[in-house]
């Protein structure tokens, strides 16, 4: 049944990708100007749009003004201008260096806001560079972020590495997702040291009362594909690249469609979903790969070493915990710290990916060489 439904399903998303593309055709001529695509789309310095302006094309520059909202998506972003009302963007690379008297919400790969943004700010990437002013609150979370805005509100950010050169009017709070491969500032190696073991056991914990197979099929596919889990930690890091260009792109497609039924605050709202998937996608791959590779590594490394295996949750826990705590010690090491870091996150990335990509092909499947996690009964004399 399913072999004969996925051809079906393919094609049904074939039809419907091509009546999107078909829409790029009959937007030029459709709602304006309001909703402009193409190779490479300007809006030169001397035009002034009145209302929104959604913009959709490999490269977006905007030097001119726009009075209502502006929603972009496209490989390269800039908006050197001025944005009377909101500003959605989405790419590849994306600088704001002009003026945006609304909110900014901008996702992609590289980032940089140095305009000046009146209101919110809310910003994920990979790289991050914030300068100018924002004059409200500042929300952001990526894997380097230098933060050298003047914010007059508040910060709440999630980073691999974060530094800050800028002033904060209201409180900062800065959570540390997982360390970067730069050399530690040394007053802080311990420090971080702990908490990341801290909540390992805290997610530990979790896992191993919650979803205990899991774990130990991706444990065990660890000890018995090494070289295939490896593999699978790059391509799991090629897939979420992938991920974040199709969602932007399909939903770049949608906001066309539906643009041009004049419906543009529906178009909004399927711009901002696709920036929120692409925000819990990005939450769930750094979860993985910041903690759930440690602990991954971390149980096959424990029971590598250990003869018998664990036969309760609360053995699993201690097994985990030990190699936890392994991984932690070694990937704090000044100058193999970093490399070990990567091997983990490659290792047990790519362990957690196959064993997922296996559980969805075949659910019906136990997973191979699992280890009891409830407590055997000695047998009767």
């Amino acid at each position: 049944m399913l072999r004969f439904a996925r051809p079906a399903i393919a094609a049904t998303l074939a039809l419907v990708l091509l009546a999107l593309v078909a829409t790029l055709v009959l937007a030029e001529t459709r709602l304006n100007g309001k909703l402009r695509t193409g190779e490479t789309v300007t809006v030169p310095t001397s035009e002034t749009v009145d209302g929104d302006l959604y913009l959709a094309a490999g490269t977006v520059i905007v030097d001119g003004t726009v009075k209502g909202d502006l929603v972009a998506f496209g490989g390269t972003i800039n908006v050197n201008g001025t944005v009377d009302g909101d500003l959605i963007a989405a790419g590849g690379t994306v600088s704001v260096s002009g003026t945006v008297n609304g909110d900014a919400r901008v996702g992609g790969g590289t980032l940089s806001v140095t305009g000046v943004v009146g209101e919110d700010v809310l910003v994920a990437g990979g790289q991050i560079t914030l300068a100018g002013r924002i004059g409200g609150d500042l929300i952001t979370s990526g894997g380097t972020i230098a933060m050298g805005a003047e914010v007059d509100g508040n910060v709440e950010a999630a980073a691999g590495n974060y530094s800050r050169s800028g002033h904060v009017g209201g409180s900062e709070n800065v959570t540390r997702t997982f360390r970067g491969f730069g050399t530690p500032v040394p007053g802080n190696q311990l420090l971080d040291a702990i908490r990341h073991f801290v909540v390992l056991l805290i997610l530990g914990a979790l896992v191993v009362w919650l979803a205990p197979r899991a774990l130990e099929s991706s444990d065990a596919t660890l000890r018995r594909e090494p070289l295939l889990s490896l593999a699978g930690g790059v391509a799991a890091f090629i897939g979420y690249v992938v991920f974040a260009v199709v969602v932007v792109l399909v939903a770049a497609l949608l906001a066309i469609a539906i643009g041009l039924l004049q419906l543009p605050a529906l178009a909004a709202i399927v711009v901002i979903t696709a920036i929120l998937v692409i925000f819990a996608g990005t939450f769930a791959f750094v979860l993985a790969a910041a903690y759930g590779a440690d602990l991954v590594v971390g149980l096959a490394l424990a029971r590598l070493a250990m003869r018998d295996p664990a036969t309760s949750r609360w053995q699993l826990f201690g097994l985990m915990a030990a190699g936890a705590l392994v991984v932690v010690i070694v990937t704090s090491l000044p100058i193999i710290g970093g490399i070990a870091k990567l091997a983990v996150m490659l290792f047990g990335l790519g362990a957690i990916a196959l064993a997922a990509w296996r559980h969805w092909r075949r659910p019906d499947v136990t997973p191979a060489a699992p280890t009891p996690t409830e407590p055997i009964a000695a047998p009767s004399a």
